[in-house]
């Protein structure tokens, strides 16, 4: 029998919410493509060297929509269907924002984020956590799009390399806390191994994913290390934790 959050998660008015934010996408890429048709007519651009354009286009983005995909399988086993398929229409797709953020939810409402410990009391508090979290990106992209070259060149001081350093350190920091109350805490004080051996594989896929790129020169591949990490994590922590109990 499903639990109760599970039903709520689930329910019609979260698969209405999730095609309310996939038809915003489609009216969107709609607005776009006629512009773009537009610009190209008054440049007198050849209608055959905009199919192509189009064409490349199309094939260029079925690779990050299988990465978005794969990412929003995460989020079905965690929360259910309905909530995957709304965080991913609304265009969100960062899973690492996203088990941050149900991470802290979860943290912040008591419970842990597995199926059996989820309550209903803890469900809006994590949609809200991770809704929340967006606004900032919203706010950036919609006001201040015409200012972020300089925002960059402040972070960074002018200095690509600076820029990539802090965000390296912003991204440490918070994995860093999760696997030290996720994985370190647990096996020193309870001596188990699950969650800490799905680190172990992440760092190691992730690590072995970006070598490989950099080894066979597709360095667009590497936007998809935290998937692969995260994928093969999982099935190492619960192939350890089904051999442990």
């Amino acid at each position: 029998m499903e639990p109760e959050w599970l039903r709520i998660a689930t329910s019609p008015g979260m698969w209405l919410i999730g095609f309310v934010f996939a038809l915003s996408g489609l009216i969107q890429s709609f607005l776009f493509y006629r512009h773009a048709r537009t610009v190209g007519a008054r440049l007198k651009i050849r209608s055959e060297a905009m199919d192509e354009a189009i064409k490349a286009s199309f094939i260029t983005s079925i690779g990050p929509a299988l990465g978005s995909f794969v990412g929003m399988s995460l989020l079905v086993i965690t929360l259910g269907g309905a909530y995957a398929f709304a965080r991913e229409s609304a265009g969100v797709g960062s899973i690492m924002y996203e088990l941050i953020a149900l991470r802290v939810g979860a943290e912040t409402a008591g419970v842990p984020m597995t199926r059996e410990g989820m309550t209903v009391q803890a469900l809006p508090v994590m949609f809200w956590v991770a809704a929340l979290g967006s606004v900032g990106w919203v706010l950036l992209t919609g006001l201040f799009t015409r200012w972020l070259p300089k925002m960059k060149e402040w972070f960074g001081g002018g200095d690509p390399l600076r820029l990539q350093v802090v965000v390296i350190v912003i991204t440490l920091g918070a994995f860093s806390r999760m696997v030290t109350s996720d994985s370190i805490r647990p096996l020193l004080l309870k001596g188990q191994w699950p969650n800490m051996s799905a680190s172990l594989t992440g760092m190691a896929v992730a690590l072995g994913w970006i070598l490989w790129c950099d080894r066979i020169n597709k360095p667009t591949l590497k936007e998809y290390f935290v998937l692969a990490a995260v994928i093969a994590g999982m099935i190492v922590g619960q192939v350890v934790r089904l051999a442990t109990t």
